[in-house]
């Protein structure tokens, strides 16, 4: 896994290109990893590590959920990067 300061500009990355919004997670939940693929770091979440899944209710034209799978240190490094850009229309 990358070191922080790599995982934090890969964050900043996935922000700017859509792949993660800015706004706090409606709901999020722990546990073991599904095998997704962590939109921060694009590696797969194993079932031997903790995987943070991030649940976002949609309003609009696409109303529904949209979820997103990230490993710990992925989800502090988004968390902390998200924080510094604001808001998105998820």
């Amino acid at each position: 896994m990358p070191d922080e300061p790599l995982l934090r500009e890969k964050a900043r990355a996935a922000i700017a290109s859509g792949a993660l919004p800015t706004r706090k997670a409606d709901r999020t939940f722990g546990g073991n990893g599904s095998g997704a693929i962590c939109p921060v770091c694009e590696e797969s979440v194993t079932r031997e590590q903790v995987e943070l899944e991030l649940e976002f209710t949609r309003q609009g034209a696409h109303p529904g959920l949209a979820r997103y799978y990230l490993h710990q240190r992925c989800f502090a490094a988004w968390e902390f990067e998200r924080t510094k850009v604001g808001r998105s229309d998820i």
